[in-house]
């Protein structure tokens, strides 16, 4: 996209969540509600980043979203799951990305955990002339 610089890409599993799946309480870290039309990231990286274009890619298709929540906060160790906002030792994070309801559609339903690239923009504001 014109005038965008990538900031930094994240590439890992994803997941995906939902109005009414008991993780968020329907909240969005930058404002607003969650809903099954929601089409956007949570990302552990978006302070400062709210509203920050993201290009969303599996390997059968990419998309242009936005970032507009935090997470996801799933970490395992063994066979074991929790979420955790601060990472307890011995556990590890079990993805880089949560998709939204419609994010998740655009994408043609990812399965779970499923390999994704996450590439973060930031606007261009240098003068170029």
């Amino acid at each position: 996209m014109k005038g965008l610089i990538l900031s930094f890409v994240l590439v890992g599993g994803s997941s995906t969540y939902a109005p009414g799946d008991g993780h968020n309480h329907g909240r969005l870290a930058c404002g607003g509600r969650l809903t099954d039309n929601s089409h956007h990231v949570a990302i552990r990286q978006w302070r400062g980043r709210c509203g920050a274009k993201v290009r969303v890619c599996t390997p059968k298709r990419c998309v242009w979203s936005t970032v507009r929540d935090s997470g996801p906060w799933g970490a395992v160790k063994g066979k074991m799951w929790e979420v955790q906002i601060k990472l307890k030792p011995g556990w590890r994070r079990r993805g880089v990305v949560d998709l939204s309801p419609a994010l998740w559609r655009d994408l043609g339903k990812p399965r779970f955990l499923s390999p994704i690239r996450v590439e973060v923009y930031r606007r261009d504001t240098t003068d170029n002339v």
